[in-house]
């Protein structure tokens, strides 16, 4: 192996009450700042939306928080973190709504936050900003969005037949594909229908178009927002080429989202999708029906506070049990006080990691779980190459002192130490800087358990096996004392 240090003399032993000083005051500096602080809980164990945007131009961040703010987002626990080497993308981390039911409050949240940045649309304007267009939506959608608010208070009801807000549904889609073709240009059509619902005699049919005003509006399709079947389907609805190429369509559906992909996801206009399957004259006729908003969603994960709880409880429970797991091992490996002392080292090592967390507000999701466990594996595998050196002297050099054992093990596994958490340090480093904000938080935590696992592996386990034994012999040569003097009397 090759050899940083060649026989190496330092004393770290002498300087053991340095060390425990140092680390009393990390583990207090951490333990404040979780008290007075607290953890800031990524959206997988707090509950509630983070969402990737792709912006044409990002607008001002005090921009897209106004236009949050008045789609009823609590602005103040929002977070709009901007990404480094994609300088079009934006986080938008959102907190879990508090009203309504558990299971439609998560996906209502996604859909708040796509309605209110419509608004940010040159062609948007307030009439759009928290409403659904209703040239994008089917049948089932439309019950859905009448079964937030629920305007006849039938809230759960048992209905023997289609449900009267799927029947409103029904009705409002085969009007605008059948009267309209396919596109309303406004809202009046739903005044003129006459609404109906089967077996629900109290249907009150103005409260009903009262409530699809409140929750839609009638504009173009933003090809920036739909998926592939949602434009096909348009498209077949629409026919703008007046031949009814089912195939066609479907075709230039295809290009249009590969197109859109290319781009990486937003389409800036439509003149330039121009392709094989999307022609010219395809996209002249389109133009009345379609358009390129400002934007697109390039991802949204979205956890319900139920899973969010179930996720941050799970993942104490496989912390602690890997802790619990190397105890016992090392207990057979060696004694049961160098695992203790090893287990005392990590807990350490992971506790100081959360309180930096805490300290600096940084975001603890699933993948800084993963690289604490990552950590507790190295700083374990780091300390067990020290205590099995220890060992390996103690059966050569029986006369001489644990402490100069201990000092010594640590010396002869200085350069193995240096280069593997050196290298391991490199690495991680390399996450935190070109990983993107995905992986951020998992090379933060490694990171610094990296360095803090590597100076508790000398400064933390070992100290604390030392004086175990220490502790130990004095017990026993008190005994022994006591023994002696009892005889002698």
């Amino acid at each position: 192996m090759v050899e940083l240090f060649r026989e190496p003399q330092i004393d770290w032993i002498k300087s053991k009450k340095a060390f425990i000083s140092v680390t009393i005051l990390l583990m207090i500096i951490g333990a404040l700042s979780v008290q007075f602080r607290g953890f800031k809980l990524g959206v997988d164990f707090s509950g509630g939306t983070l969402m990737t945007v792709r912006f044409k131009e990002v607008p001002s961040l005090n921009q897209i928080r106004s236009v949050l703010g008045e789609a009823g987002i609590n602005t103040t626990s929002v977070v709009l973190q901007p990404i480094t080497n994609r300088p079009n993308e934006l986080i938008i981390r959102t907190p879990q709504s508090e009203k309504g039911e558990a299971e439609r409050r998560v996906d209502e949240d996604k859909r708040t936050i796509i309605r209110a940045l419509q608004k940010l649309n040159p062609a948007g304007g307030d009439i759009a900003l928290g409403k659904a267009n209703i040239n994008t939506i089917d049948a089932e959608g439309i019950e859905q969005e009448l079964r937030q608010n629920d305007p006849l208070g039938i809230k759960n009801q048992f209905f023997g037949s289609t449900h009267p807000y799927r029947q409103v549904g029904d009705q409002i889609v085969g009007a605008r594909d059948s009267q309209l073709k396919g596109f309303a240009p406004d809202m009046n059509f739903v005044q003129a229908l006459t609404l109906t619902a089967q077996n629900y005699p109290e249907f009150d049919q103005n409260k009903v178009k009262a409530e699809i005003n409140n929750r839609f509006f009638a504009g173009k399709i933003d090809l920036n927002l739909i998926s592939t079947g949602e434009i096909e389907s348009a498209l077949i609805r629409i026919n703008p080429l007046n031949n009814n190429d089912v195939n066609a369509y479907s075709a230039a559906a295809k290009a249009i989202t590969k197109y859109r992909t290319d781009r990486s996801g937003v389409i800036n206009s439509l003149e330039e999708i121009q392709t094989q399957d999307v022609s010219a004259d395809l996209l002249a006729k389109m133009a009345p029906y379609f358009t390129t908003g400002g934007w697109s969603v390039v991802s949204a994960d979205i956890v319900g506070p139920q899973v969010g709880a179930d996720l941050q409880s799970r993942a104490i429970y496989v912390t602690l049990a890997a802790l619990a797991g190397m105890l016992i091992y090392i207990a057979f490996r060696f004694e049961w006080i160098y695992g203790v002392a090893a287990v005392l080292a990590v807990f350490h090592d992971v506790m100081i990691t959360l309180g930096l967390f805490s300290l600096f507000g940084w975001d603890i999701d699933l993948t800084v779980v993963a690289a604490l466990l990552t950590l507790v594996g190295y700083s374990m595998n780091d300390t067990i190459v020290i205590f099995d050196r220890i060992r390996e002297n103690l059966r050569v050099r029986r006369r001489e002192s644990l402490a100069q054992i201990t000092n010594d093990a640590i010396n002869q596994t200085l350069s193995r130490t240096i280069i593997t958490s050196g290298l391991t340090f490199l690495s991680v480093v390399a996450i935190v800087i070109f990983g993107g904000d995905v992986l951020r938080g998992f090379g933060l935590a490694l990171t610094i358990g990296i360095i803090i696992g590597t100076y508790s592996s000398i400064a933390v386990a070992s100290p604390i096996m030392l004086w175990w034994e220490y502790y130990t012999n004095r017990s026993k040569q008190a005994a022994a004392a006591s023994s002696r003097a009892a005889r002698a009397i």
